[in-house]
């Protein structure tokens, strides 16, 4: 009978492992062509800011990206540059294409505290020549990922080099994600993961997630619990509708608008 508890025991604790393995959360430098969707977004500040090609003539990024510090305002378009193929700082190849913004339009709703909204797009003085060897058009996933999904986390490896890596990342049931982290709120549009185990690892905001190569989600914030770290990501799917209404906006983004304001 005893042998029968034991067995049962190891049978359940298997279980629930089980469902909470996941793989670790590796660094890995990315393959050339690999994600040629992928740009970097050079502003003043000069922070680590990747951005994702929507199509020839706009690029999708962080709302943090494009403002000042404290995102008290929208940098002037002519400050801003893109660029996509070799994204090298030093000894660039023929497949570097430079962009300057002619136009940067931040999601009205974006709200500083709440991190709501976190996006931007970025409109080109000139486009991306397309089709191209080393630049990509995003595929975004209009799909439900689902629990316990491997998927990929792109960003700039150090600064000042711009050369790219990926790490995975395990889903994790959104429920868990609502009740773990001193009952953190989190909207619809909200994806998060399970622990990353890598402790070298740090989210950017707007940082790119790709689950079965489609563009998935964009880098949120992080979660910090007592022994455990959540990345938080916002479903790129549910801006869909707001991206493509920038990709034929005629009117630029009000001046002095401020997110902070509200």
């Amino acid at each position: 009978m005893a042998k029968i508890v034991r067995n049962f025991v190891l049978l359940l604790c298997g279980t629930v492992i089980g469902c909470w393995a996941q793989t670790d959360n590796i660094e890995r430098p990315l393959v050339r062509g690999e994600y040629p969707s992928i740009v970097y977004v050079s502003t003043p500040r000069d922070q680590q800011c990747i951005g994702v090609v929507i199509n020839a003539h706009h690029v999708l990024t962080s709302a943090t990206c494009v403002m000042t510090n404290q995102a008290a305002s929208i940098y002037p378009a002519r400050l801003v540059q893109v660029f996509g193929g070799d994204l090298e700082a030093t000894s660039p190849t023929n497949n570097r294409q430079t962009r300057t913004a002619q136009h940067i339009f931040v999601h009205e709703h974006f709200r500083v505290r709440q991190n709501d909204n976190n996006a931007a797009i970025i409109r080109l003085a000139e486009p991306f020549h397309l089709p191209s060897n080393a630049i990509e058009e995003a595929q975004i996933r209009m799909r439900i990922v689902p629990q316990a999904h491997q998927c990929d986390v792109v960003r700039v490896e150090a600064a000042g080099n711009r050369l790219l890596q990926a790490y995975g990342v395990t889903i994790s049931n959104r429920n868990l994600c609502d009740s773990c982290c001193l009952q953190l709120f989190t909207q619809d549009a909200s994806l998060c993961t399970e622990n990353i185990t890598n402790e070298s690892l740090n989210l950017l905001q707007g940082d790119a997630m790709f689950c079965d190569g489609e563009l998935t989600a964009l880098g949120a914030f992080t979660v910090t619990g007592t022994t455990t770290r959540f990345f938080h990501f916002t479903q790129v799917r549910y801006l869909t509708h707001w991206i493509n209404e920038q990709l034929n906006r005629e009117n630029p983004m009000p001046v002095g608008w401020n997110p902070n304001e509200f």
